[in-house]
C-alpha cells in the first residue's frame, strides 16, 4: 500500500534521530493511498477546507506522516490551478486535481512557478477588469 524509501542526508545520532528519520522518509503515493487521500479530503470539505492534520486522522494509513500529508495536500491544491491546454488558453479547468499530480512529482518546481507566473497573469488581468469596471461606473 505505501512505498517509501530512506533519505540518508547524512548521519544525526542526536536522540531525536528517529523522529527525524521518520520525517524525511520520502513517500511514493500509491493510487490506492491517494483514493484515500481524496476521499478524506472531500470529507472534510475540498482541497480549500481540508487541514493536513484532519486528512491524516481520517486516513489513519501506519506509517503516513503530517509531513506526506501536507506535502501532499499542497500538490493537490496546486493542481487545481494548473490549466487546461486544451481550452482557449486563458481558462482553467476545474478538473480533478489529483490527476496532475503525477506530472508535479517529477518537476515540481518547475510546475508551481509555473503555475504561480499564471496565477499572476489571472491576478493582474482581474484587476484590470476591476479598474475598468470602475471607470464605467464613474
Amino acid at each position: 500500500q505505501m512505498e517509501s524509501g530512506e533519505n540518508n542526508m547524512g548521519s544525526n545520532d542526536g536522540p531525536n534521530s528517529k523522529a527525524n528519520l521518520a520525517a524525511r522518509q520520502r513517500l511514493r503515493w500509491t493510487d490506492e493511498l491517494h483514493e484515500q487521500f481524496v476521499e478524506a479530503v472531500t470529507q472534510l470539505g475540498g482541497p480549500d477546507r481540508a487541514t493536513p492534520k484532519g486528512v491524516l486522522r481520517i486516513m489513519g494509513t501506519p506509517g503516513l506522516t503530517i509531513y506526506h500529508v501536507k506535502s501532499h495536500l499542497q500538490k493537490y491544491r496546486l493542481a487545481k490551478y494548473i490549466p487546461d491546454s486544451s481550452a482557449d488558453g486563458n481558462k482553467a479547468d476545474n478538473k480533478d486535481p489529483g490527476d496532475s499530480l503525477a506530472g508535479l512529482d517529477g518537476s515540481s518546481g518547475m510546475q508551481i512557478s509555473e503555475a504561480l507566473k499564471l496565477q499572476m497573469e489571472v491576478q493582474k488581468r482581474l484587476h484590470e477588469q476591476l479598474e475598468v469596471q470602475r471607470q464605467l461606473q464613474l
